[in-house]
């Protein structure tokens, strides 16, 4: 239906370009010199101007997302003009020897520019318009990506007042005061930067990749400091060097859930690991379900799933096997994530 539409705007754009150039080249007291057949030949150059506009903005800017639009239509446009107005003019010469005629330089100067002309208007305004719906639904997407961002944020605030979080790691604190003062000091250091990085991440869209792992080994650190080596972490080495963002929180969430609904002890500890590959962040774990687990709502990684979405543009994936769970998270290089903010 859109290409129907097009194209009859293309036709009419033709008719009136066509009548155009007839009276501009029309001498006064002339009757009109108009050919009916020109309009259908300016539709199909119309239409081939508008495919090697749309094509070429396609072509060189599918792995450049972060190219402000003025920039990108501006290089596609003179990219397809040269394109379409050099195709032109060599069949209008190709025609000319074809068929005998005279073939002179400045008669071809002003096929060219005859040509340069209608590419301007169409994939000009082509170009325009399509410019506008992006920049609306960039605006669009900002918007929502801040609504979202202030309902995590109000989420976040609420996951760390909870109650019950609390109080398993004050009575803790209060246990271990009693019982070793070295032990209790390094537990509320820990608390304390853990609360530290939660804060600072509740207000970003985006954090790096290393915050983020330095958070998950914290959040670690307080459960063992209840639950022993019963559960226990692994950071593949490689990822000290991964210069990458990801969605905040999204570590401790997984490995809060893993530890809900998974049972472990020191013989038989439950092993997550987290590793790196292509741009994703796997996080696994053996499944080994509490007997009398209760069913989980899955609103977490909903939460965490529309939050990927908005924010990067792709879902994370989820795969629960019998025996294995893995989650895949998305990253975004700093760099584009430099870029982004930038513009």
């Amino acid at each position: 239906m859109n290409r129907v539409k097009t194209l009859a705007l293309l036709a009419g754009a033709s008719l009136l370009f066509s009548l155009y150039l007839a009276l501009l080249q029309t001498a006064p007291g002339q009757s009109l010199q108009w050919h009916p057949d020109a309009p259908v030949w300016l539709t199909l150059q119309a239409a081939l101007a508008l495919w090697l506009n749309r094509t070429t903005d396609r072509l060189l800017w599918a792995k450049h997302r972060t190219t402000s639009l003025l920039r990108r239509f501006s290089l596609s446009l003179a990219c397809s003009a040269l394109l379409f107005v050099g195709l032109m003019t060599l069949l209008q010469l190709l025609l000319d020897l074809a068929w005998q005629q005279s073939a002179e330089l400045q008669q071809y100067l002003r096929v060219a520019l005859m040509y340069l002309l209608l590419h301007s208007l169409i994939a000009g305004v082509d170009s325009f318009w399509r410019s506008l719906k992006q920049q609306q639904q960039q605006q669009l997407a900002l918007i929502d990506a801040e609504q979202s961002a202030q309902r995590y944020k109000l989420q976040t605030l609420q996951q760390q007042l909870d109650p019950h979080f609390l109080f398993n790691n004050m009575n803790l604190l209060s246990v271990l005061i009693h019982k070793d003062a070295d032990k209790a000091e390094e537990f509320l250091q820990q608390f304390a930067d853990f609360y530290r990085l939660m804060l600072q991440h509740s207000s970003q869209p985006l954090v790096s990749l290393r915050d983020e792992l330095e958070l998950a080994q914290l959040y670690m650190a307080l459960q063992q400091q209840r639950f022993g080596q019963a559960y226990q972490l692994t950071i593949q080495p490689e990822l000290k060097g991964v210069d990458a963002m990801l969605v905040p929180a999204s570590l401790q969430l997984l490995l809060e859930n893993a530890l809900k609904h998974n049972q472990a002890s020191a013989e038989q500890p439950l092993q997550i690991n987290i590793s790196y590959k292509q741009q994703w962040l796997n996080v696994s774990h053996q499944r080994q379900p509490k007997a009398h687990a209760l069913p989980g709502t899955g609103t977490g990684l909903a939460n965490l799933q529309q939050r990927c979405q908005q924010i990067l543009g792709q879902p994370l994936i989820v795969q629960a096997g019998d025996y294995q769970f893995e989650v895949k998270l998305p990253l975004q290089r700093k760099d584009i994530t430099d870029a982004l903010f930038a513009d």
